[in-house]
């Protein structure tokens, strides 16, 4: 199935919702057929009879403006809009404020007069189109928006081109009132097709009312000038010999452009991600909600928690509420009659220029759900995110065992100054391996890797720690989990791996030396174990002499109070198979997650040692 019937049958699952605003977990609206948004410049308050009361400027945040649109393209030719319109289609005095007006600006207030008074002559036209053409018809707007002081003759000048939308005193907003939307649906078709031929569409393989140049624009945001589906004109070597006409190469139905764009854009603002331009979007078919993509393990599971439900704190309760949380969206989509999901990724080069699909995929609800859970627990690892909401001091928000979002892990192995183009590729590439179900690219883990190793001396240690360390396990973890799961945050002490015992050593010399840091000299002084540690992943054993040797006046420190760590590096030493600990060979990514491993397990018997200490004074 297409992606445009997809976003068809989208339309007509959630027809119910169009033109409400009041809908639970939706932000904008599903746009009606024939609606389209502008930012609108002026709102222009009418009696009912259609005297003018006010007018006022508004504010850009109220701008945005679902409106009744023609189907056809601004052209030379005068198109206008039924109902709301640029100041020089709704003021009959346009006119004299320009210079050598145009045959469109002699036509344009004439066919927008036309058009609204065929509206009007319906029976059930609603109040504000026949006050709107009541006032339109006996004034003009410009002249009482300059006498009565509301904008200056410079300043209409500067807006001839700006919408302008209109409202009855003591009424509903009418670009939200359902009668009006109802009403314009019923007369949209007898308004512009009324004697059309019907031809096939070949995105829906129907016979319809078919259009050469579709609208789509405004797909990413209500801005957007880029086109989904574009049409050049008919001179020079528009269809190069191969067709005369447009049409023999692409025939699309009007009613499919106008509920596959509308359900598209509605999409896009409600759940789609936009990163500079590029938008990720994945939805779920009658309305079924679907995890984000986007998302980290803890956002994934505080969506389905409940309020009052406590944070899990071990590895084993994160997984069962992970399972948990995914389980309830299995069951929404198990209700539906069509589980589906959709994925798609929409990208522009230019802001005016066509957009491209650049990823396409159809895919059964239970297959997505499975590959979310796959991204989430082959990457599982302890993590932290930053509080930022004191710039000068930041905190760090509870961890969780899980993986991170999409965009931490880039900054993880790209770093912080990565470029918007740079990000947005990035991301395409973590995307699809997420919705595919495949591991991530290797260059990622070796970036991942390389970019802990180097930054251990550059960063405060809890940043390096918990903002490229642990994001990096994540990374090495999805793609070693995939081939065989042995690899978790809890520390296994049984494992014989060279590059993984190398990597508890060095966290355990980093231990002994932190641990005789005065306060103050913990949160700035550098461990020789993190200022030799890019070296020590390329020459371990020559490295590690030269480490040991610097730990000898710290260790005699630690033995004096009773610190266990070169018991500890002793033992780690003779699990090492024969030969393994003499080679100087480069370490494989494992040894982050050996580091990784003991440091969580120093920590949490750090942690166990100071609440025993505080049992033992409160007896």
């Amino acid at each position: 199935m297409s992606w445009m019937e997809q976003l068809v049958q989208t339309y007509d699952e959630n027809e119910r919702f169009a033109g409400r605003d009041n809908v639970d977990g939706v932000k904008v609206a599903l746009s009606p057929i024939g609606y389209s948004i502008h930012d609108a410049w002026l709102e222009v308050v009418l009696r009912e009879n259609g005297e003018f009361i006010d007018a006022f400027e508004l504010p850009k945040e109220e701008r945005a403006t679902p409106m009744p649109c023609t189907p056809y393209p601004r052209t030379s030719n005068a198109m206008p809009h039924p109902l709301f319109d640029n100041l020089s289609y709704v003021s009959r005095d346009y006119q004299k404020f320009i210079e050598n007006p145009s045959s469109k600006d002699r036509e344009s207030y004439g066919a927008y007069k036309e058009l609204l008074a065929k509206w009007v002559q319906q029976e059930d036209s609603p109040l504000i189109v026949r006050a709107v053409y009541a006032y339109i018809s006996q004034h003009d707007l410009i002249h009482d928006l300059i006498e009565r002081k509301i904008a200056t003759e410079k300043k209409i000048k500067s807006k001839l081109s700006s919408v302008v939308r209109f409202r009855i005193e003591g009424h509903i907003a009418s670009w939200r009132d359902k009668e009006v939307q109802d009403s314009y649906k019923k007369i949209y078709s007898s308004l512009f097709y009324e004697n059309a031929s019907k031809s096939l569409c070949y995105g829906l393989g129907k016979m319809m009312v078919t259009v050469e140049k579709p609208d789509t624009r405004g797909i990413r945001t209500h801005g957007d000038g880029t086109r989904l589906i574009s049409s050049n004109d008919e001179d020079n070597f528009t269809f190069r010999g191969r067709f005369v006409l447009g049409k023999e190469c692409l025939s699309i139905g009007e009613e499919t452009v106008q509920k596959s764009m509308n359900a598209l854009r509605w999409l896009v603002e409600n759940q789609g991600k936009n990163v500079d331009g590029r938008v990720f979007l994945a939805w779920g078919r009658n309305s079924v909600s679907i995890p984000s993509v986007f998302d980290d393990t803890e956002g994934l599971i505080h969506k389905r928690r409940p309020m009052e439900a406590a944070q899990p704190d071990t590895l084993k309760m994160w997984a069962q509420n992970l399972h948990k949380a995914l389980d309830g969206y299995r069951h929404d989509f198990r209700r539906a009659k069509t589980s589906q999901v959709n994925v798609i990724i929409l990208d522009a080069v230019t802001d005016k220029g066509r957009l491209s699909i650049c990823y396409y995929s159809e895919m059964a609800g239970e297959d997505f759900i499975e590959r979310i859970e796959k991204w989430h627990t082959a990457g599982q690892w302890y993590q932290r995110n930053q509080d930022t909401r004191d710039k000068k001091n930041p905190g760090w928000y509870p961890p969780y065992f899980g993986v991170p979002s999409p965009r931490k892990l880039v900054y993880a192995y790209r770093g912080d100054n990565v470029s918007d183009k740079q990000l947005k590729m990035e991301l395409h590439r973590i995307f699809f391996s997420i919705v595919q179900g495949v591991p991530l690219p290797a260059d990622i883990e070796r970036m991942a890797f390389s970019r802990v190793v180097k930054r251990a001396i550059c960063d405060p240690l809890e940043k390096w720690e918990h903002l490229i360390l642990e994001p990096a396990c994540s990374i090495i973890c999805n793609r070693l989990n995939r081939k065989k799961e042995v690899y978790t945050v809890a520390l296994n002490e049984r494992k014989t791996n060279r590059s993984y015992l190398f990597g508890r050593l060095l966290a355990v010399a980093d231990q002994m030396e932190r641990e005789t840091f005065t306060a103050e000299e913990k949160g700035s002084r550098i461990t020789n174990a993190m200022r030799y540690m890019n070296i020590f992943s390329s020459r371990p054993v020559s490295t590690w002499e030269t480490i040991h040797k610097k730990l000898l006046p710290y260790q005699a420190k630690r033995e004096k109070y009773g610190g266990k760590e070169i018991a500890l590096i002793d033992e780690i030493i003779s699990m090492f198979d024969d030969g393994d600990f003499c080679s100087n060979a480069p370490l494989e990514v494992e040894f982050l997650l050996g580091l990784s491993c003991q440091r969580h397990a120093l920590r949490k018997e750090r942690e166990e040692n100071k609440k025993d200490a505080m049992r033992e004074e409160n007896k």
